[in-house]
């Protein structure tokens, strides 16, 4: 057998392993989404965990991390720096002209594209960061050439950096692999500031914006890459509520609201897509994805509709956000009563909503008591619901009350103010106390 021979042999084989390692991956996955469905069904059902497939060789060593992961990020950006210090050395020296330093910087992004290219089969993570250096070396060379020397028009570096980010799009999805679709999203974001004239379009820049989000959706949705989702939401509100807090001009309200519900709406979709679509049960970071978008959202109607931030406009914006935030938790409880999770964070959202509401509304003994009635609520819901974490809230809130009276009330009350809700206090603590004494044996069964 001739050495060619062999060759074509081994290739073969690694090729033949590379489809086996997919179609066990492919297998891995199908069963943890069984298994998942299985336990929605049925609560009292406990798969075993399965464990994932481990490749060949891989392990979790120290030397495993570095040289299988750190040594090819760091030579990466060792070989930037150096490509950068190079061209700068060029620059000072005046060696080569402006178009001739553009030329060059894009052709050593294209040497490491073609690399990657050419190591892709045998070498795919290592291939994978070649390509990501190869994107970003091929973005800020464009971004080089439209600010630094004008040697584009804003269409061309616009239409050009539009296309790389698709391009990085296209080949995270053919890597398959999630630390390139995060470069595409951050390329994707920052083209509006790198290229900027200034012209202060809200809407333009918020329906850019709304495309991006709405591809990263889907693409997010499709292979499950929840980090990239998570990074477009907390950027997304970062830029939204950064240009509300900038806002001078009042008609650019009717702007606001609407993209701020564009944006909650569609990261809501994601959060829940899995659990209304693929009828799986709602996974933990989602939930907080929800709590952080309602949260976000708050934030954002506050900085539109409250400018002066006066006490009253906050109280009614918080109000609005309790009825909201009830909507969801009753929408939920009502139609996949399983997501105890959900249920308990967001019902815990609109009470604190309710608190603020009232705090900003009224203040000294009034609030003491429409707080204390807001705690009996919660109590009574949870010996109705048999919900010890709604019993729980209440006390805690009780507690809240009772710390509220003892460090800011006691400065501003007057005797009788404060023999009231001291009395009161008193009296309500030792009713669920004797409540407890009397019911503790069914009470303790949920």
């Amino acid at each position: 057998m001739n050495p060619m021979t062999e060759g074509d042999e081994i290739k073969a084989l690694q090729e033949e392993v590379q489809q086996l390692q997919e179609v066990i991956k492919s297998q891995y996955y199908q069963l943890q989404s069984l298994q998942q469905r299985v336990g929605a069904l049925d609560k009292k059902a406990s798969p075993a965990p399965v464990a994932a497939p481990v490749k060949q060789g891989e392990d979790k060593s120290l030397e495993n991390f570095i040289g299988l992961r750190l040594i090819h990020l760091v030579g990466i950006v060792v070989l930037v720096i150096g490509l950068s210090i190079g061209v700068k050395y060029a620059i000072d020296k005046e060696l080569i002209s402006e178009i001739a330093r553009i030329g060059l910087a894009y052709g050593a992004a294209a040497a490491l594209y073609i690399l990657s290219w050419r190591l892709k089969s045998k070498y795919a993570a290592f291939s994978a960061i070649l390509l990501s250096g190869a994107m970003a070396s091929a973005y800020f060379t464009t971004y080089g050439a439209f600010v630094y020397y004008a040697i584009m028009p804003f269409a061309a570096a616009f239409g050009i950096m539009i296309a790389i980010t698709l391009f990085t799009v296209y080949q995270a999805l053919q890597y398959n692999r999630q630390e390139i679709a995060i470069l595409g999203l951050l390329g994707a974001y920052a083209i509006p500031f790198l290229i900027s004239t200034n012209s202060d379009r809200a809407d333009l820049f918020f329906t850019y914006i709304g495309v991006i989000n709405s591809a990263i959706v889907f693409l997010a949705y499709k292979r499950q890459w929840r980090l990239v989702m998570y990074l477009a939401q907390g950027i997304t509100w970062m830029l939204f509520l950064g240009w509300a807090v900038q806002r001078k001009e009042t008609q650019l309200q009717g702007v606001g609201t609407f993209f701020a519900l564009f944006f909650f709406c569609l990261f809501f979709f994601y959060a829940v897509a899995n659990r209304l679509l693929r009828r799986q049960p709602l996974q933990t970071t989602e939930v907080y994805s929800v709590l952080a978008n309602n949260i976000f959202l708050y934030l954002a109607a506050i900085v539109l509709y409250a400018p002066s931030s006066t006490a009253a406009e906050i109280g009614w914006i918080s109000f609005a956000g309790a009825v909201w935030v009830g909507a969801q938790t009753a929408f939920f409880h009502f139609s996949f009563r399983t997501e105890a999770v959900f249920n308990k964070i967001m019902t815990l959202l609109a009470v604190s909503f309710l608190l603020v509401f009232i705090a900003c509304l009224w203040d000294g003994l009034p609030v003491t008591f429409l707080w204390l009635s807001l705690a009996i609520g919660l109590f009574a819901s949870g010996v109705k619901a048999k919900r010890a974490w709604l019993r729980l809230s209440g006390i805690i809130l009780i507690g809240i009350t009772l710390l509220k009276l003892l460090t800011f009330d006691a400065a501003t009350f007057n005797t009788v103010q404060k023999i009231i809700s001291y009395l009161t206090l008193g009296v309500l603590l030792l009713v669920v106390s004797f409540f407890y004494q009397k019911f503790k044996g069914k009470l303790f069964e949920d």
